[in-house]
This record gives C-alpha cells, sequence and structure tokens, in this order.
C-alpha cells in the first residue's frame, strides 16, 4: 500500500531516521576500517544527499503563488468598514469562519465546532435556503439575535446530482412547502423588504440587514 499511497510513506517516517543515523555507529559498521575512513563516507553519503535536498529547497522556494478571492475581500472589508463591532453575523459556515478570523465580528454558527446547539442554530440559518416565507425565516433569525445575514449566491443554485441543491434538501425536511420559490431566490431580488434591507451586493454575496 506504501507503494501507491504517499501518506503511509510517512508514517515510518521517525524509523528511518533512526536506523539512518545508525550508519554512523562504530558498532555496527566497524568493518568499514578505521574510523577516519568511516567517517568519511558517512561524510560523503551526506554530501550526496545534500544535492537532492538542495535542489528540491530550490524549487519550492521559487514557486511564487497567491490565493485571492476577491468577491469575499470585498464583503470582509465592507464587514469592516461599514458594520458594528457588535454586529451578529450568519450565513453559511465557510464564510462565517472568514468573516469572525478576518472581521472579528460575532457569529452563529462556525464550522470548527460542533455540538447540539450549534446544529440546532444553523439548521435555523440555513432556512435562508428553505422555500418557507421571509417572515418566518426573519422570525428565526431575530431569535438567534442576528443583524446581518450573507446568503451566498451558489447555495442556491449548486448541487452535485439531482435532488441534492439546498432547496431540494430542505423540501424532506420541509414538505408543507414544497414548490414554492426558494427564499434565497427571493433574497437576491431587488424587493427583499419589509423584513430584510440589502446593504451589500457582488458577484458571489448579499449582506442583507434584518429589520427589527
Amino acid at each position: 500500500m506504501a507503494v501507491i499511497i504517499m501518506r503511509l510513506k510517512l508514517f515510518l517516517t521517525p524509523q528511518m531516521a533512526l536506523f539512518a543515523s545508525l550508519i554512523a555507529s562504530r558498532q555496527f559498521f566497524s568493518w568499514l576500517g578505521p574510523k577516519s575512513r568511516h567517517y568519511a563516507i558517512v561524510a560523503a553519503i551526506l554530501a550526496a544527499m545534500s544535492i537532492g535536498g538542495y535542489f528540491n529547497i530550490k524549487m519550492e522556494l521559487s514557486i511564487t503563488g497567491e490565493f485571492s478571492n476577491w468577491p469575499m475581500e470585498q464583503m470582509v472589508e465592507w464587514i469592516k468598514a461599514n458594520t458594528h463591532k457588535d454586529a451578529v453575523f450568519c450565513g453559511p459556515m465557510p464564510t462565517m469562519a472568514t468573516v469572525k478570523l478576518s472581521a472579528n465580528r460575532p457569529i452563529v454558527n462556525h464550522p470548527h465546532y460542533e455540538d447540539a446547539g450549534l446544529r440546532a442554530r444553523t439548521k435555523e440559518v440555513y432556512s435562508m435556503y428553505s422555500r418557507k416565507s421571509l417572515a418566518e425565516i426573519k422570525e428565526k433569525l431575530v431569535k438567534l439575535r442576528v443583524n446581518y445575514a450573507v446568503v451566498e449566491q451558489s447555495w442556491c443554485i449548486r448541487k452535485t446530482r439531482e435532488g441534492c441543491g439546498m432547496p431540494e434538501i430542505w423540501d424532506i425536511e420541509d414538505p408543507s412547502n414544497r414548490g414554492k420559490m426558494p427564499a434565497c431566490e427571493i433574497l437576491q431580488g431587488q424587493n427583499v423588504g419589509p423584513h430584510f434591507r440589502r446593504v451589500f451586493k457582488n458577484d458571489v454575496y448579499d449582506i442583507l440587514e434584518v429589520i427589527v
């Protein structure tokens, strides 16, 4: 398995390092001759190994790359400049991690921590992608003390296969609203009042203020 799976090779890396160090042991390699010859061989082996290591390091240092997610950067900069530090946000969990880390705003759902309470809150937040009425969604968010909701447009239409889109998943959870327009489509439209007010929009994200 280790021949075809790189990660399995790494399990034995500490043992390989320990065994490799034994090459300098006189107890095991005294047959190489005098100590000076033994250590000269060890030095030659290390020098030969360092050539490959040098080129590997040089290649890694030559790689110049930059992660860029301009729509998210726009959103984060807007949040930092236009919202109060105590403003509470909700939205897709991966996006909320960025809001918390980069904008330092309170969030109601976070992907790096999980318990029953968080799962329940996330379900309430994700009702934005259901077919419930905007009034019902607003009521849920007000109970969570949310000030701003982030709607990621792709979450409304993205699906890996038939039946796996967020509105379709909600059809199983909430069959009474099946057939209605998804709330996320309404929230991306022009008229989101009187329950919400759009305060930011770009090609990927909408930020909606919850009107209390």
